[in-house]
């Protein structure tokens, strides 16, 4: 009977293995969804699979594939997972540590003859390694999260993470307590045990689940980063545009605090385009968003607004504060140059300022500002000016 409820649970157990392996490599392969990091949790699923396989075929006898190998497998689709992880959220990755932990574990390991005599030795090792990998993958998941969603939903879905590292070290000190149980608590019986069984197929499915959600909550921020974002300079665009000049604005209706708007327009662009291609024409747009957000305070909202057009918002700035910044911005990139193939590139702005007057609407205001754009073009670009509603009839 034991027997018949062995291979039930191997064949279930490498049915979920393998079906996440291949949704992870469809992913990675087909969708191309974070290919690196799904290509990561393609092979954690085989390496689990693999592991747990080699601890059917475990007996008595010393076999360091059946027990050393194993457990390395195991451990490495862990590692595999927290690379994936780490990938997924464009965090550095722990090559150096993880490696360092594994060879500690597998040393460790190797201190005794892989054999169910040392069971009890083997598998302390290997749950306190196990839970040192998930726990932190938990903590870099959570780390990454939060960026995108509250603390407490970043926590709420990494959960399953700490409970699986904390079911780990229970193992450990329950084995080192009550080595008699060792048939209860691990694999070290070829997968008998009934707790031992059932914890291996939720291990594996609350990993891929948390996998799933974590690679879910990072397609939407990117999904909702491509709608807000200019995609060549990575500034907000004109969509994101609006919604923060009414937030600004509705600051200003209830604190008094004033805020200006630059609208900025690259000097003779066309020419660039025509001369050197627009691929050197993205790459001046590329260069002088890199050089405003250089200048540009954090609480400024840069917004990539028209093809060689760029519209900053300056929160808590006056008039005369706003054309400071303007001359500053004017300076930075009149003192700079774009290299392309071997060759020089100058050019220069021309900036048209307006600060907002209980008079002016949101609309009106961003009128005044791209006609004072205008006005600096036509009276000579590389110029600064600013414009009143009075001067827009």
């Amino acid at each position: 009977m034991e027997h018949h409820q062995s291979i039930i649970f191997v064949q279930f157990f490498c049915l979920i293995g393998t079906s996440c392996a291949i949704a992870w490599a469809m992913y990675a392969g087909v969708f191309r969804i974070a290919p690196r990091a799904s290509w990561r949790f393609t092979m954690a699923n085989i390496c689990t699979v693999a592991g747990v396989l080699l601890y059917t075929q475990r007996s008595e006898a010393i076999s360091y594939l059946y027990w050393f190998t194993a457990d390395m497998a195991i451990l490495l689709g862990l590692a595999l997972v927290r690379w994936g992880c780490q990938y997924l959220f464009k965090h550095p990755v722990s090559y150096l540590f993880d490696l360092v932990l594994l060879t500690s574990c597998a040393l460790l390991m190797l201190l005794v003859p892989p054999s169910l005599a040392y069971a009890v030795y083997l598998v302390i090792i290997m749950s306190i390694t196990a839970a040192t990998l998930i726990s932190l993958t938990g903590i870099d998941n959570v780390k990454a999260s939060k960026i995108h969603m509250p603390i407490f939903y970043a926590v709420l879905i990494n959960v399953p993470f700490f409970i699986m590292g904390t079911l780990f070290i229970i193992r450990a000190v329950a084995l080192f307590l009550y080595p008699e149980d060792l048939a209860k608590l691990s694999a070290a019986n070829k997968l008998n045990a009934p707790i031992v069984m059932w914890s291996y197929i939720i291990l594996l499915l609350l990993t891929n689940l948390v996998l799933y959600g974590n690679a879910l909550t990072r397609l939407v921020y990117k999904v909702a980063r491509l709608v807000n974002r200019d995609q060549l300079t990575g500034l907000w665009n004109r969509h994101a545009l609006l919604d923060k000049l009414d937030e600004v604005d509705a600051l200003w209706q209830r604190s008094g605090s004033a805020y200006s708007l630059l609208v900025l327009d690259l000097d003779h662009f066309k020419q660039v385009n025509d001369t050197y291609g627009h691929m050197a024409g993205d790459t001046v747009l590329k260069h002088t968003a890199n050089l405003l957000q250089q200048t540009l305070r954090k609480v400024d909202f840069i917004c990539r607004y028209g093809g060689e057009e760029f519209l900053i918002i300056l929160p808590a700035t006056n008039a005369d504060e706003a054309m400071i910044v303007a001359e500053k911005i004017q300076s930075k990139i009149n003192s700079t140059s774009v290299l392309w193939q071997q060759k020089e590139m100058t050019f220069t702005l021309s900036i048209g300022c307006a600060t907002c007057k209980t008079h002016i609407n949101v609309d009106q205001l961003l009128q005044l500002a791209d006609e004072a754009m205008y006005l600096a073009k036509n009276t000579g670009r590389n110029t600064i000016c600013t414009k009143e509603l009075n001067m827009s009839t």
